[in-house]
């Protein structure tokens, strides 16, 4: 049983790791780029390859957690302390790239940064989300697990895109004062501010969740996989890609792939856009971003509600389908365009039109942040009764390896992007042409991806009853079990006392 207080440390533990990442997701590409001065196909690429090296770890993380024998922390909870202190270290070195370097230089203290943060993060997101699979009762226990872990999840999104316009003061650059969004310091202070706050958090979930660990080393005990072994461990992928043969799994992990390229977009291109392409200020900008990811938060009981009421799958495209409404009115903004920035010049009604879409489409896509990774879980279950082994950790990391696969690939192709359609970087306008291709890479790439996401999630045939028929079973062998183990320990007291 998971007590209300756990289900809260869970999501303050992704709060930490979500300040943390998704202050990098969101910034990375702007601060090296627009504001460091490093060509756009260079740091696209070298996002990638972090990105890449990030869903690689994944699915081994995965694998060597479900294996992991330690008597003191279990199976989880060592990767994720460990995980804690490498990723709030390269945080800080991350955002302190030597200034006035060469773009040589520049890119690989962003790669050597990058692929150190991803490596620690894989070790805390891994066997943490896991952890939140392993720990809950039932089909709606893990959705409402999911569904705190989430809004913890977004708010670690919102509160960067907030709290990033505190800390980007406006600064005098060459005699000139230059808005803050271009300030370097601004990116270096709140990465300490984001670090220990990524400390605390976790240190709260790591204690309060401690008290499972007997209880799933017992677990993992049971579990019929011998220890790990470099045989063993070279299978990782190709049972990943066996695992792609089962419909459900193939329709979440890709779907999921997908869909999240859409979020990567928004928060890679979405400040160009916003600044250049609309020339919102900085006030507005944070304005318009924090009403997408409120919504997210917002809709996370509109989601349990459709999950408990129908099932996981219903909920799902529900939810998408309100995203891909909300991308096509992204895509009327951005041609009405002309129109929000004639209102800019005399007023902030902009806010106030263009507000509306961003909502809805972040209404749909918060469907994204809970309940793949519930609807994983529930695959789970239906192999463990197939096979007889718990690959929880593995699972979500072939969905996380996914999804990192997704954003490699995006992150080159925005790199490259920018660079084709002219951007300038380190500079603080752009050409007229650039702002329309800005516009037109938003829109566009985020519709397709939710639209192909969709279609994707709706090859998806597993419902709650398949997942309570699987449950039913799996108590049946557990209540074996403890029988059994009952009998077998009468047995030795009475040749005790014989």
């Amino acid at each position: 049983m998971v007590t209300g207080f756990q289900k809260f440390s869970l999501g303050l533990g992704d709060l930490g790791y979500s300040l943390v990442v998704n202050t990098f997701s969101s910034y990375i590409l702007f601060f090296g780029n627009t504001v460091m001065g490093v060509s756009g196909t260079v740091m696209g690429a070298v996002i990638a390859v972090g990105t890449v090296w990030d869903a690689v770890t994944d699915p081994v993380m995965g694998y060597i957690s479900d294996n992991t024998r330690n008597r003191v922390f279990g199976r989880r909870h060592l990767y994720a302390l460990i995980g804690m202190f490498g990723m709030v270290i390269c945080n800080i070195l991350l955002w302190s790239v030597p200034r006035g370097s060469s773009q040589a230089v520049m890119a690989a203290w962003f790669a050597m940064c990058i692929i150190g943060m991803r490596t620690f993060t894989t070790m805390v997101q891994t066997p943490v989300s896991a952890l939140s699979l392993d720990i809950a009762g039932d089909y709606n226990e893990r959705s409402s697990i999911q569904i705190v872990k989430s809004v913890f999840m977004i708010l670690g999104i919102l509160l960067p895109t907030v709290l990033m316009g505190v800390f980007q003061t406006d600064f005098v650059r060459d005699g000139v004062l230059v808005d803050g969004r271009f300030n370097p310091d601004a990116y270096l202070n709140f990465g300490y501010v984001t670090s220990a706050m990524c400390i605390v958090c976790n240190m709260v979930m790591f204690i309060s969740t401690f008290s499972h660990v007997p209880r799933l080393r017992t677990m993992a005990e049971n579990d019929p996989r011998g220890p790990m072994n470099l045989k063993a461990t070279k299978k990782i992928f190709s049972n990943f890609f066996g695992a792609l043969k089962d419909k459900n799994f193939r329709a979440i992990t890709i779907g999921y792939m997908v869909a999240m390229t859409a979020a990567s977009i928004l928060v890679a291109v979405g400040m160009n856009v916003f600044t250049f392409t609309f020339r919102t200020t900085k006030l507005e900008m944070y304005t318009l971003m924090a009403g997408l990811f409120v919504m997210t938060i917002a809709g996370q009981p509109l989601w349990m509600y459709i999950s408990k009421k129908y099932d996981k799958k219903k909920a799902l495209l529900v939810g998408m389908m309100i995203s891909f409404i909300g991308c096509i009115l992204l895509l009327v903004m951005f041609l009405a365009r002309d129109f929000f920035i004639g209102l800019l010049e005399k007023n902030t009604l902009n806010v106030v039109f263009m507000m509306p879409p961003l909502m809805i489409a972040g209404l749909g896509t918060g469907v994204l942040y809970s309940l793949p990774v519930a609807l994983i879980g529930d695959v789970v279950i239906l192999e463990k009764v197939r096979t007889g082994e718990d690959k929880t950790a593995t699972y979500s990391g072939f969905l996380t390896f996914g999804n990192k696969v997704g954003q490699a690939a995006s992150s080159a192709i925005l790199g490259a992007m920018l660079d084709l359609i002219g951007f300038q970087e380190g500079a603080t306008s752009q050409t007229e042409a650039v702002c329309v291709g800005l516009g037109w890479l938003m829109c566009i790439g985020v519709i397709l991806a939710i639209g192909c996401g969709l279609l994707i999630f709706s090859r998806c045939k597993m419902t709650r009853a398949d997942v309570q028929a699987a449950m039913d079973i799996l108590e049946k062998q557990e209540n074996a079990h403890i029988e059994t183990e009952s009998a077998e320990t009468g047995v030795k007291a009475a040749q005790t006392e014989i």
